[in-house]
């Protein structure tokens, strides 16, 4: 990938200017310009003129310039896609241009969080969670560009959820607002899109005809990374109606184009379809070339997903050319990618989790501290005016009465600061409470979807068990033993199910008693529905935890709606929340 190099002669201009100033706003401001002009050449010299910002920023105490800083810094985090900490200075930022009421900034911060939610953990709810608050800021700053790409992620996450009606609705929006401001990258990107919901659909003809003007833009102005996917999913087009030759063409396009930009994560995905097309042909030889230069590729630029990707592929081609050894050894490689994927982005969500409750934490021990220095303002001022009614009850006995009186409201108004401070103790203490049990309520979810993975695995063991029948006997006693070690790898789902049962006790025990308080006729089957549904699992999920089918869930739902009473435009879940 080409990187853009740093003027020296910008640098040379900031730092000189950097030595005349004092502490101050301004001086801040020129180490964030420094920081952001060293990111693409030395990051790690932008790192340190934008860690010298924010000390300064929170040593002037300056809300503004605090919020400016800290985004710089996610900035930076983010173009080196360490996540976590790009996650905590965003969310910082955040707080301080609240205080503000800074519309337009909280709409940026507020995609960029989504779209690394999206990207990186493929927390879909969390996703569409900030990108509808960065619309709603967006519309109150009247940024168009904001709101574009609010309209555009929406759109986004409802394309990855398959509900393509809805999608689409929101990319033509997106792309109505793209196409008044007249920034081509962009018109070209919504089109793209939408040239994907009619692909999807079934609609080649209309997917052509955007993605051809898609092409054109994306060709005139040199945006060869974005020509790229382009390429791919008109590939797409033509694998889906068995046209090879095309479709072969469209793919190698795509690469090429990759390769012009550096962009490795593009030429990944392009190997990758690429491949996956070649399996579905049965060119296994050419399935597993492709697949090989994308695995050798994914460990060049560590990228976990890429490497369970072609691990996967690489299994399918090599069984259909009957290698079952090497296949098996595959997917065991992409079973092992797969769970350091899952194990990364259960942690990074752990960690999003704690930042979160320590901001929250945080906030609650500032309003603590302002209560006490308010009380002792206070105090003071009673002094003062005590020792001001001693000296007047010397000269006049009359004001004795006035003094008493006096000692009397100091004695109530005290009273009712230290009921205000406990009160707001207390508040405190219900916050890290409820805290503590979200944090166990997510873990058990992440819990759940662990298991549900386990499941898939042990059905992959079943099907191939299958296979093996068909095989000679010594060939068929090498494929048992190889497949008992693996199975006994995974033979744990019975103590991961007993845990989990455990763990959904601790968490729905309160829960329990109050939905057995007002429903008593329910039975311990849909006690346990209700506390799965609460924890938000899908049918999906809670019919594998279950060992029963997706319909069998949905019916218990429908029996469940009934004995609940509700009615049809009440939502299940949103009402199971609010005990």
């Amino acid at each position: 990938m080409l990187h853009s190099v740093a003027n020296p002669y910008v640098s040379d201009s900031l730092i000189s200017r950097l030595a005349t100033l004092d502490e101050s706003i301004e001086k801040v401001n020129t180490l964030n310009n420094l920081a952001l002009h060293f990111n693409d050449s030395d990051p790690e010299k932008a790192l340190f003129y934008s860690k010298k910002a924010l000390s300064l920023a929170n040593k002037l105490q300056n809300v503004e310039a605090c919020a400016l800083s800290n985004k710089v810094m996610g900035q930076l985090f983010e173009y080196q896609h360490n996540y976590q900490p790009t996650i905590n200075y965003y969310l910082i930022s955040i707080k301080h241009y609240k205080k503000i009421g800074n519309d337009y900034e909280l709409a940026g911060l507020y995609n960029k969080l989504g779209r690394i939610y999206i990207t990186n953990n493929y927390d879909y709810d969390q996703g569409l969670k900030h990108f509808s608050m960065a619309l709603d800021h967006a519309r109150k700053s009247a940024s168009s560009d904001e709101i574009a790409t609010a309209l555009n992620s929406i759109g986004g996450v409802f394309y990855y959820q398959r509900d393509y009606a809805t999608a689409l609705h929101y990319f033509n929006e997106a792309l109505i607002i793209r196409q008044k401001d007249g920034n081509p990258k962009d018109i070209a990107a919504s089109i793209n899109n939408v040239g994907e919901i009619f692909r999807l659909q079934g609609n080649y003809d209309e997917a052509l005809k955007y993605y051809d003007k898609a092409v054109a833009i994306n060709k005139k102005h040199d945006y060869l990374d974005n020509l790229a996917i382009n390429l791919s999913n008109i590939g797409l087009i033509y694998s889906d109606q068995g046209k090879t030759t095309e479709a072969v063409a469209y793919f190698l396009k795509s690469i090429e184009t990759t390769e012009k930009t550096g962009n490795n994560s593009g030429k990944i995905s392009a190997l990758y379809e690429l491949g996956k097309y070649y399996n579905r042909i049965s060119a296994f030889d050419k399935a597993i070339t492709s697949f090989n230069t994308m695995l050798n590729l994914s460990y060049d630029i560590n990228d976990l997903q890429g490497l369970a990707n072609a691990s996967e592929g690489l299994a399918i081609a090599n069984e259909g050319k009957n290698n079952i050894a090497v296949a098996l050894n595959h997917f065991k490689k992409f079973t092992h990618f797969k769970d350091s994927l899952f194990n990364i982005n259960k942690t990074e969500q752990l960690d999003e989790m704690q930042t979160r409750f320590t901001l929250d934490l945080k906030e609650k021990e500032l309003e603590l501290k302002d209560n006490e220095i308010a009380l002792l303002q206070r105090e003071q001022k009673l002094n003062n005016f005590k020792q001001w009614l001693l000296l007047l009850s010397l000269v006049l006995l009359t004001f004795f009465g006035l003094l008493i009186y006096g000692k009397l409201q100091s004695r109530n108004r005290k009273n009712r600061l230290l009921l205000q401070q406990k009160e707001s103790l207390n508040k405190a203490r219900e916050a890290l409470m409820e805290a503590e049990l979200k944090s166990k309520s997510n873990e058990l979810t992440n819990f759940a979807l662990h298991l549900g993975e386990k499941t898939k695995f042990l059905e992959a063991i079943k099907k191939e068990l299958k296979t093996i029948k068909q095989l000679g006997e010594e060939d068929k006693d090498d494929r048992l033993k190889e497949m008992m070690v693996n199975v006994q790898q995974n033979l744990q789902i019975q103590k991961d199910l007993d845990e989990f049962q455990k763990t959904m006790h601790e968490v729905s025990e309160d829960f329990a008693k109050k939905l057995k308080t007002r429903f008593p006729n329910l039975t311990k089957n849909e006690e346990r529905l209700c506390t799965m549904l609460k924890l938000n699992l899908s049918s999906k999920e809670i019919a594998a935890l279950n060992n029963s089918t997706i319909r069998a869930v949905e019916m218990g739902r429908y029996r469940l709606r009934k004995k609940l009473n509700l009615n049809q435009e009440q939502n299940m879940i949103d009402f199971l929340q609010e005990f």
